[in-house]
């Protein structure tokens, strides 16, 4: 099987390279930047914003799945220029999924959680998302577009941690940097999510990849946690002073848009298309990960 992997060497990307190549398909990475690799292949640079160039790339790949990571996804920058996002978040969606339906190829389109509105725990992939970032806007359009390819599955993925291994540091590695180091650290015991470790995360994507389901589907932990709790139990797993791990609220931060405060998924329909997944306790995942 072929398959075009954008954000090939993005976060989640990086971790894909495990499970795309123990099924022996042929992957074609996409990166935003010019000169890289993945795991050793070479790159394809192709800007988003350009829907010539993504039906050209796609025409001289022709994968038999497009998984589709790449996208702007820190939320200030969303907020920052919508416009822009809107293109790389939305068109080249569009773009995409409208290929996918001409050629009648598959699509994994890889979501948020922030598609909701955090006003309700667990929600299922029946209920209605109503995001109150623009980034969660952003990708709510980008869902709709994606659903337009008839064999597509929307992957809404919540959050995830685990070390870096595209060598860009990240949230989680500068928090689990500062508890090695003896320093306190503070997370929100009051804003929810249920968190998945990347490597589980990319194994669903593969699995995914060669699955007949389309349609949303929630991709997270089987625990709903607030930040404290996960980074509580990160600690734990890495045998760290758990003292450290510090709570605050999300009324002590200010912040440019409101932020939702339970988007924790249902993964019922996960558990039974995968019966057989295993899904690490955090203690367990960080250790694996070697973090």
């Amino acid at each position: 099987m072929r398959i075009v992997l954008t954000g090939a060497t993005g976060r989640i990307g990086a971790y894909l390279r495990e499970p795309l190549h123990a099924r022996g398909w042929k992957v074609i990475p996409w990166s935003g930047s010019p000169g890289v690799e993945w795991g050793g292949t070479p790159a394809v640079a192709v800007d988003l914003a350009d829907a010539r160039t993504i039906v050209g790339e796609l025409d001289r790949a022709s994968p038999d799945v497009i998984v589709h990571l790449a996208a702007i996804s820190d939320a200030e920058a969303v907020r920052r220029d919508p416009d822009r996002a809107r293109v790389v978040n939305v068109e080249a969606v569009a773009t995409i999924a409208g290929w996918c339906a001409r050629n009648e190829r598959r699509l994994v389109f890889t979501s948020t959680d922030m598609v909701f509105p955090g006003t309700k725990a667990s929600s299922t992939e029946a209920d209605e998302p109503g995001p109150i970032l623009a980034y969660g806007e952003s990708k709510r359009a980008a869902e709709r577009a994606a659903l337009e390819a008839p064999d597509s599955v929307v992957a809404r993925i919540c959050l995830l941690y685990g070390p870096t291994r595209n060598g860009r540091g990240t949230f989680f590695d500068q928090a689990v940097a500062q508890l090695r180091a003896g320093e306190p650290r503070t997370f929100f015991d009051d804003e929810f999510r249920t968190p998945l470790d990347y490597a589980t995360a990319a194994e669903i994507l593969a699995r995914l990849a060669e699955s007949p389901y389309c349609g949303p589907l929630h991709v997270g932990g089987p625990v709903r946690m607030s930040r404290y709790e996960l980074m509580t139990r990160v600690a734990r797993g890495l045998g760290l002073d758990e003292s450290l791990v510090r709570a605050n609220r999300r009324a002590d931060a200010v912040f440019a848009e409101p932020r939702p405060a339970d988007v924790s998924l249902d993964t019922t329909r996960l558990a039974a298309l995968f019966p057989d997944l295993g899904r690490p306790p955090v203690e367990e995942a960080v250790r694996r990960m070697g973090s």
